[in-house]
């Protein structure tokens, strides 16, 4: 059980044979909150950071600076990969891509295939309220999204908004583990503590030098099956991995993987 002292990353594995899917919806200038989990797994990866108005790493107004004023992601070849922006940080070794998507995150989620890692810091918007009670708490919000997080994935609840309105309820957080649909349960792990990135802080979140997270393990039978028997879904899986095979220059390596 993490107990909030945790500040080396979160507890997950990386599947094998591919890079590892994480979404951040509504992310706003805290997307690179996420990129720092993304970063330090030292696996390859895909971050797909959304908003309505997505905060660009490069933006003159709203973007990241390195120590030494310089902007330390670069916009690669596909400028314009499904409505999304897509950059690359120079200084990491491990192939990624950072995909700034601009459009509602509720549909962005429904059209991925799935995601290893969900990162949310912000419920309200992007999918539909629960109705409101004196139950109601983040398991209510969890069935929005729970579903599409493959089995052993894992939800990071960033609580960095958890002071914003004492009656934002999906902070309230169940014991244990607990359902949100039919084969779909959530471990709750516990917290951890991410240290902001020393240039970046000004960027991530309020002004203090950490962050709050709630770690949830998901546990969903439903999408493992979905996973091995839909073909649409394998498909646009093994598409999407093909294009990270031609932006990587890893000739076909990673899509053939996934297709084994």
């Amino acid at each position: 059980m993490l107990d909030g002292t945790t500040t080396e990353g979160i507890p997950y594995t990386p599947k094998g044979g591919r890079p590892t899917v994480i979404y951040h919806p509504a992310a706003g200038g805290h997307w690179i909150a996420s990129w720092q989990i993304a970063a330090s797994l030292g696996t390859p990866f895909v971050l797909v950071a959304n908003d309505i108005y997505p905060h660009t790493p490069d933006d003159g107004l709203q973007g990241v600076v390195d120590a030494d004023g310089n902007c330390p992601f670069q916009k690669v070849g596909y400028t314009d990969y499904h409505g999304s922006k897509l950059y690359h940080n120079v200084s990491l070794d491990v192939a990624h891509w950072l995909e700034m998507n601009q459009g509602d995150g509720g549909q962005k989620l429904a059209s991925m295939p799935f995601v290893d890692i969900l990162y949310v810091d912000w419920l309200d918007d992007w999918i539909p309220t629960p109705v409101a009670g004196l139950d109601v708490d983040f398991s209510d919000y969890a069935k929005a999204f729970a579903h599409k997080v493959r089995d052993g994935g894992l939800i990071l609840l960033d609580l960095k908004h958890s002071d914003v309105d004492f009656e934002l309820s999906w902070f309230d957080i169940p014991p244990d583990s607990f359902e949100v649909h039919s084969g779909v349960t959530l471990e709750h792990l516990g917290c951890i503590i991410q240290r902001k990135e020393e240039g970046f802080a000004h960027f991530n979140g309020a002004p203090n030098q950490h962050n709050i997270i709630e770690v949830f393990k998901v546990h969903n039978d439903h999408l493992s099956g979905e996973m091995n028997e839909g073909v649409l879904k394998r498909l646009d899986l093994l598409n999407w991995f093909a294009t990270i095979d031609r932006v990587f220059c890893t000739q076909g390596a990673i899509s053939e993987e996934v297709n084994a």
